[in-house]
């Protein structure tokens, strides 16, 4: 189970902030309760790892053992724990970066999304270019992209009005300057933008309508303007322009659309 869990998502999102952690200092003493609870952690069973770092907490107490406690609820994805563990590593070591990103990742998972990039970009001014803040930092921005999409009854996520076609570009385009090197959140932020990119291309809605307000256009628009030049009447010109830009007018504020509308209206 290890190889399979070690390469998913939920395994990342765990194990990426501990990077800032020497490896050497979560196993160099095999019988310490941490040690021990680290590996079952690492092997992804979290029916051992969790009374191991329970243990750990017992007997010392350290900032990282609540982490690590914390890091067992993400991975049951029982946020009230985790949160609960995440903020307890912080009353113990309060300038744990540890216990300040596994509490982004909880908001980013609850629905404040928002909360967790304006703490992470404090985060991130202190440490710039820092690969593992870049990785919370994409998480959360992506995570608050879905949040400001609007949900279909089927489950999709589309783009509904304009607001959230600007917000998406923007959160998008942060994620693939964050610092992040994971591939998958990269991909995920591109293919966002190339979905915004998309929606905001114009298109005719229908052709054929378009089309005959345009003969129309032509005919009423151009040829009075014509024929008042020949007969060298500027009221005749000034008709022809009129009724030309009124054909133009309709026929785009009518059947013109940029396709994130369509989509949205088509939910």
């Amino acid at each position: 189970m290890g190889n399979e869990w070690q390469a998913g998502r939920e395994w990342k999102d765990i194990s990426t902030k501990w990077w800032l952690v020497p490896a050497g200092l979560r196993s160099s003493r095999p019988e310490d309760p941490f040690a021990q609870g680290w590996q079952a952690l690492e092997a992804g069973d979290l029916a051992r790892a969790q009374p191991l770092f329970e243990e750990a907490c017992r007997i010392r107490g350290d900032g990282n053992d609540y982490v690590a406690l914390g890091d067992v609820a993400v991975a049951r994805r029982d946020w009230a724990t985790a949160e609960s563990q995440f903020q307890r590593a912080l009353v113990v070591a309060p300038l744990s970066i540890l216990a300040v990103l596994g509490l982004a990742l909880v908001r980013a998972a609850t629905g404040q999304a928002e909360t967790a990039v304006a703490e992470l970009d404090v985060l991130a001014r202190t440490r710039k270019g820092d690969p593992v803040i870049g990785y919370y930092l994409a998480v959360a921005l992506l995570a608050r992209t879905v949040e400001v999409r609007t949900e279909t009854g089927d489950g999709r996520l589309l783009i509904g009005d304009a607001k959230q076609l600007a917000q998406c570009e923007e959160l998008a385009g942060r994620v693939a300057v964050s610092g992040t090197d994971d591939v998958e959140l990269l991909a995920a932020a591109r293919a966002l933008l190339e979905e915004v990119r998309s929606g905001q291309e114009w298109i005719w809605t229908a052709p054929r309508n378009a089309g005959f307000l345009g003969g129309v256009a032509l005919l009423f628009g151009v040829l009075p303007i014509v024929l008042g030049g020949l007969l060298d009447s500027w009221p005749l010109v000034v008709a022809g322009l009129v009724i030309g830009a009124a054909a133009v007018f309709y026929a785009v504020y009518t059947y013109r659309r940029q396709r994130w509308q369509l989509r949205a209206l088509s939910r």
